[in-house]
């Protein structure tokens, strides 16, 4: 699934005087990139540039997703009990009027597996930065009503030792990630002998722990499939076999 992969916006309605009339969206800074990787170093950044004429008081929070990529995937809040947890820094910044900061992203611990996690940038007013109100209320004018844009940046924090492991359900449609990185697949092929294979395109990404169905396709024991995708951790596009698995 690519949900998990795109740039995606969470979106705050402000609700004003009752004369207002007019709508309009206030994005006052951007954020790049929206995806990135924790790799083999540890850490990686990401610049907030603003895109506002005034100071914009930004704040910082941290959310683990769970059972990325699936249809029960959620995101929790980041705990300080978790060794993997994703460590940001600052949480919280003032960006002046056209200016630009850096956030650092560093993983202490590598996990077992592959985690992700998402690191939503936010306009807030001064109190609410400085501590003296809990209020969420984004910044905005009072003579608007408009939409206020959280910038939710989607990160993969990569394991402390990557294993690619992929395998099909005999007489299925199922792919199962029995490895510890989430492998973004391109293509998949039928094959006869030797490399006479037919290739068939399939964008689909599988995280560790989950398993994916293929569109009109079985799987048959005895038959040999191959795939191709995308080693996110060596940059460069790779070639396995599909064995099949023993899961009933």
């Amino acid at each position: 699934m690519k949900n998990i992969a795109s740039i995606r916006y969470l979106l705050k309605l402000i609700v004003g005087a009752a004369s207002i009339s007019v709508f309009s969206v206030y994005a006052g800074m951007t954020v790049y990139p929206m995806e990135t990787v924790v790799g083999e170093t540890g850490s990686a950044q990401i610049r907030v540039m603003s895109q506002d004429d005034q100071v914009q008081f930004i704040r910082i929070t941290v959310k683990k997703i769970i059972e990325p990529g699936t249809k029960n995937e959620k995101e929790i809040p980041a705990g300080v009990a978790d060794q993997s947890a994703l460590v940001v820094t600052p949480q919280k910044l003032a960006l002046t009027s056209g200016g630009e900061r850096i956030v650092r992203l560093v993983s202490l611990f590598p996990p077992a597996k592959e985690a992700t996690w998402r690191v939503y940038f936010e306009s807030v007013p001064e109190e609410v930065f400085d501590g003296q109100s809990q209020t969420n209320a984004p910044v905005h004018s009072s003579a608007d009503v408009g939409v206020s844009v959280v910038w939710g940046a989607l990160i993969h924090v990569a394991p402390v030792n990557p294993w690619v492991s992929l395998k099909y359900k005999p007489a299925s449609d199922i792919i199962i990630n029995e490895g510890t990185v989430r492998v973004p697949i391109k293509e998949i092929a039928t094959c006869t002998s030797g490399n006479n294979c037919v290739w068939k395109t399939l964008k689909t990404t599988i995280y560790p722990g989950t398993e994916v169905h293929l569109p009109k396709m079985i799987l048959t024991a005895g038959k040999t499939y191959r795939i191709k995708y995308f080693d996110w951790i060596k940059n460069s596009n790779q070639e396995i076999e599909l064995p099949a698995t023993q899961v009933k």
